[in-house]
């Protein structure tokens, strides 16, 4: 009898064991109650690196700029070269740095920004790629490209328990880098029937001359979050380089020989780029914990 008894208890100890495991396992009690335990949303934390990945377009807006030949053709120097104002498109990839509680509310950070413009020269400019003597000219064409870092400062604001790291925020920086001018005597955008003999119009692009030198830049700008790790932002960059290899066909020369048959004809000039340009975009933003 006494063993039966001490069977029993022993029973009753095992169930009761393991009904308390169970009630204390987490998943038990998600499946009493699917809202007791569940996790909360994923949040940039506070403190932690943040990284982003944009991608934007825009315009490229040229500001008038003087060429200097120094090829030995005449008259040496050409003021006011009509580059275009064109689209531009490119993208970033950066971290910011959470540091407001030591810079008075600011945070730091850096990116490396990539992006084209195309900064044409229609014909027909005088003397830069017309020739008003022999009423000889063609288009020329240009690709802008710049490469490099920039270093930034933001200040966060509207900053919350969804948005530690702010839900909007203006930000400021400067950086330098490779920039590089692809330039197209002859290409036909812009052309006109003044450029090539019997009114024709001479479609044939020549291959890219390039030149590439260091650039500076400046850059401001305003990032809203429209969901937790999707944000747009507008910005201005100020771009200004100055390249000694660059060329054009400043007297038509190369279109009539590629209409006939002949051999690209450059003119080689120096000048300083100055390049406005604005963008707009959306970034991708992921938090990292180590």
């Amino acid at each position: 009898m006494k063993a039966r008894i001490s069977a029993v208890v022993c029973l009753l100890c095992v169930l009761g064991s393991v009904e308390l495991t169970r009630a204390e396992d987490p998943y038990n009690q998600r499946v009493a109650d699917p809202y007791a335990l569940s996790p909360d949303p994923p949040t940039m934390s506070s403190g932690t690196p943040e990284f982003y990945l944009s991608f934007m377009a825009g315009i490229g807006i040229p500001r008038s700029t003087e060429a200097t030949f120094t090829d030995g053709t005449t008259p040496t120097f050409v003021e006011d070269v009509d580059y275009k104002t064109k689209f531009s498109l490119g993208g970033n990839l950066g971290v910011w740095f959470p540091t407001r509680n030591k810079l008075a509310g600011f945070d730091l950070g850096m990116e490396l920004t990539a992006f084209l413009w195309y900064p044409d020269v229609h014909c027909c400019q005088d003397n830069y790629n017309f020739d008003p003597a022999a009423g000889t000219g063609t288009a020329t064409e240009i690709q802008g490209l710049y490469i490099g870092p920039n270093f930034l400062i933001r200040y966060p604001l509207a900053i919350s328990d969804a948005y530690p790291n702010g839900r909007w925020f203006p930000y400021v920086g400067i950086g330098v880098g490779m920039h590089q001018m692809a330039m197209r005597p002859g290409g036909f955008h812009g052309a006109s029937s003044c450029c090539v003999p019997g009114g024709a119009l001479d479609t044939n692009v020549i291959t890219d001359q390039r030149s590439t030198t260091v650039g500076w830049q400046a850059v401001g700008g305003v990032k809203a979050h429209l969901f937790k790790y999707v944000a747009f932002f507008v910005e201005a960059k100020y771009l200004q380089a100055h390249h000694d290899g660059l060329v054009t066909d400043r007297f038509g020369q190369s279109s009539v020989f590629n209409f006939t048959g002949g051999n690209l004809v450059v003119n080689q000039h120096s000048s300083t780029i100055d390049t406005i340009l604005v963008h707009g975009g959306l970034s991708l933003h992921f938090d990292w914990k180590p």
